[in-house]
């Protein structure tokens, strides 16, 4: 639990500066749309691919990805049935179901890195190997379904396809299981650039808190992240509790899924029929409660010995 706090001071310190220097209006909305865009093409896949390169996976553990991959899809299906059974809109349905199942990786990064050092982010890009694509396809699915949009086979495998992270991934795994030597000035190169990752993924993350007008009242966009935070890394406890995964394993798990949703939601929302209105409100209300809800969740795994 100490250890956890220690890594929340920062994290919420870099995330409340975001807003700060968001409310000063330093930045354009362009321009912050413009730091994350590079943050996210090219700082976060330089650090992916500087730290796989070079990993070790023998501490990777199958039990990730099916505990991760399970607990979005039953978060998926609970969330899609809630918004039914109340009535929600279409277009609010698949929003629900998005922020359900995506997560906000350089939170997670910057979590695992300050706890557990460099096999920290090597797990925590695995995690991202294997959510990244599931929450593109539960997210894209249930958005296009759900709002009357045309769904294409073709729309979901050129979001998985060109997702930088997954590609990233793929490019430092290839490296790594061939044995390939980086020189060391491209070793250099990527690891300048993967320093400036998690803080400028963070800053642009903070950006993003703040109540935009919607047409869903504060109380339902209030519940529905309540649900979240603590829903997902609930299912995912309950698959690795029964899977029994090795300790740090079951410590990855729940940082992924305890941290909130995707800073990135709204856009996705906007381009295929969804609320994107009630997308951003669900990341800012998110993000605010998890400096809340994350040491709180630890507490309790702490509390009944499971990490």
């Amino acid at each position: 639990m100490t250890l956890v706090l220690s890594a929340i001071i920062p994290i919420v310190a870099i995330l409340l500066l975001g807003k700060v220097i968001a409310s000063t209006r330093i930045l354009s909305d362009e321009g912050w749309m413009g730091l994350e865009s590079i943050t996210y093409y090219v700082l976060f896949p330089a650090l992916i691919v500087s730290k796989i390169a070079v990993a070790d996976f023998s501490a990777v553990d199958w039990r990730m990805p099916v505990t991760l991959i399970g607990a979005q899809i039953i978060m998926a299906a609970a969330s899609a049935a809630l918004g039914i059974l109340s009535k929600q809109p279409g277009n609010k349905i698949g929003v629900y179901v998005q922020s359900g199942v995506r997560w906000n990786t350089f939170i997670a990064l910057a979590i695992a890195q300050d706890i557990m050092g460099p096999t920290g982010l090597v797990l925590v890009a695995a995690a991202a190997a294997a959510m990244v694509p599931t929450a593109n396809l539960l997210s894209i699915f249930a958005l296009l379904r759900f709002s009357d949009g045309t769904m294409s086979s073709g729309i979901l495998f050129r979001q998985i396809l060109a997702n930088p992270l997954i590609l990233a991934f793929l490019v430092g795994y290839a490296i790594n299981q061939f044995g390939i030597d980086l020189t060391s000035e491209i070793g250099s190169f990527l690891d300048i650039l993967a320093q400036a990752a998690i803080a400028m993924g963070l800053l642009a993350s903070g950006c993003h808190i703040q109540m935009r007008n919607g047409s869903t009242s504060h109380k339902v966009v209030f519940g529905w992240s309540i649900l979240r935070l603590f829903g997902l890394p609930l299912v995912a406890g309950l698959i690795a509790y029964a899977l029994s995964p090795p300790q740090e394993i079951f410590f990855v798990i729940l940082i992924a899924t305890a941290v909130p949703t995707a800073s990135n939601g709204a856009i996705l929302a906007r381009k295929l029929g969804g609320d994107a209105p009630l997308a951003a409100n669900l990341i800012a209300v998110q993000t605010v409660l998890a400096l809340i809800s994350v040491p709180a969740i630890f507490w309790i795994a702490e509390a009944m010995q499971i990490v």
